[in-house]
């Protein structure tokens, strides 16, 4: 789960309990990504790296704000 770190503790931070859903898949060379709400499905793979490295940056934040 993604609240759950490495070494088996989980993070201070509870899951949310209505969380969007995301379906990550690629479609002819593109990466579609279809969320539970917004209506942009299919992005560049360089526009899915950024929003990767993005939803990564924010999560290192987060987490070293909870500890």
């Amino acid at each position: 789960m993604g609240t759950d770190r490495s070494d088996g503790t989980s993070a201070s931070v509870p899951p949310l309990e209505h969380p969007a859903y995301f379906s990550i898949d690629t479609v002819e060379g593109y990466v579609r990504i279809d969320q539970s709400t917004g209506n942009k499905p299919l992005y560049t793979p360089d526009e899915a790296r950024d929003i990767a490295e993005t939803i990564l940056a924010a999560a290192d934040e987060a987490e070293a704000e909870s500890e």
